[in-house]
């Protein structure tokens, strides 16, 4: 998957990018859209957009994250099924595969946790044949990650067990990216997962200091996966003490191919972000931060980050539908709605 002479396999799905993402929805349409206030002037707004076959009547919104969820997985699949390689579609369904094994898992090892799987990559019946031990073709890593969440079962006080497997199916996720970024040949798109592992990794951490969680416990289940010199593993280091010296030191070594004005930019935000309280703020920055380094690809007629960016411009737009139709249906003020709102990609 290169730059050069397979991007002329692309040409049909990259065609097609383009003509859906003239109908992805903009800002305006947004700001239109929070400033209804009746349901029924809602349903005119979707009526306007590909979203009219899903919502044909009011109690619709009500039902809005499984007809969201009907339309961004057809588009999503349709896409997979005509890509040449389906890797820069997987990362979009790898972290239902995650989410899945966290909800396996759980119930599994606390007998907590929501018997729900969303539509995924790989089979859950997989799951179980590897937490009995029996030989299935999966990933190496989601199979030392089973391992490991029975081995902690009695390794880690039953109070801790919930937070200790989040812990080690986060590092799992994080490291099947860098897997995936591994055999990426399209330099934006490997900058764009080398910035997310980044990024999701620092909010792991945020979190388990919010939280207060053992220290030994994050470096054995969250990095024990990583090399001793990775970058998670010297931002984990340094957290207590970091500094925007020490984070830019980190950055311009592991973002070495980024330009200086991205890594000044992600740079700015971790150091901002660094207090040990959690907010949505810092999702809402680091999300926008990763649509605005792939949004330059809707200049490149055809290839694979074509189709990758369309598929951060479609997964962005489809949380921000779930962000205000849900925020509308619960009568949840615009203020707060507005200011969790993603950039629109178009």
């Amino acid at each position: 998957m290169g730059n050069g002479a397979l991007h002329h396999e692309w040409c049909y799905v990259s065609g097609l990018v383009n003509v859906l993402e003239c109908k992805l929805l903009n800002t305006i349409f947004f700001d239109r859209l929070l400033s209804s206030n009746v349901l029924g002037d809602m349903l005119i707004n979707l009526n306007n957009t590909t979203l009219k076959t899903y919502f044909t009547h009011v109690k619709h919104l009500y039902e809005f994250e499984t007809l969201l969820d009907d339309y961004y997985y057809t588009r999503l699949y349709e896409i997979r099924s005509l890509t040449p390689d389906s890797t820069v579609c997987d990362f979009f369904l790898i972290k239902n595969d995650i989410l899945n094994l966290k909800n396996f898992v759980k119930l599994k090892a606390c007998g907590t946790g929501v018997d729900k799987y969303s539509r995924e990559t790989i089979d859950k019946n997989k799951y179980d044949d590897t937490w009995n031990d029996e030989a299935v073709s999966l990933p190496e890593v989601i199979k030392e990650t089973v391992s490991l969440s029975k081995k902690s079962m009695t390794a880690v006080k039953k109070e801790e067990l919930p937070f200790v497997i989040d812990l080690i199916i986060d590092g799992a996720y994080l490291k099947y990216i860098e897997n995936i970024h591994k055999t990426i040949k399209v330099e934006i798109i490997k900058r764009y997962m080398m910035a997310y592992q980044f990024i999701k990794g620092f909010e792991v951490l945020r979190r388990a200091m919010a939280l207060k969680l053992d220290i030994n416990l994050l470096n054995k289940y969250f990095l024990m996966g990583f090399d001793q010199c990775h970058m998670l593993r010297k931002l984990f280091t340094d957290t207590v003490r970091t500094s925007e010296k020490t984070f830019r030191e980190i950055i311009v070594e592991t973002h070495c191919n980024a330009s200086l004005q991205e890594n000044e930019m992600l740079v700015r935000m971790i150091s901002s972000n660094t207090s040990k309280n959690i907010s949505f703020q810092y999702e809402v920055e680091t999300d926008n931060y990763l649509l605005d380094m792939i949004r330059p690809v809707k200049y490149t007629p055809f290839g694979p980050e074509r189709v990758f960016g369309y598929l951060c411009g479609l997964t962005t737009e489809v949380f921000n539908l779930k962000l205000v139709l849900g925020g509308k249906v619960h009568k949840i003020g615009n203020n707060l709605l507005k200011e969790r709102l993603r950039k629109a990609y178009v």
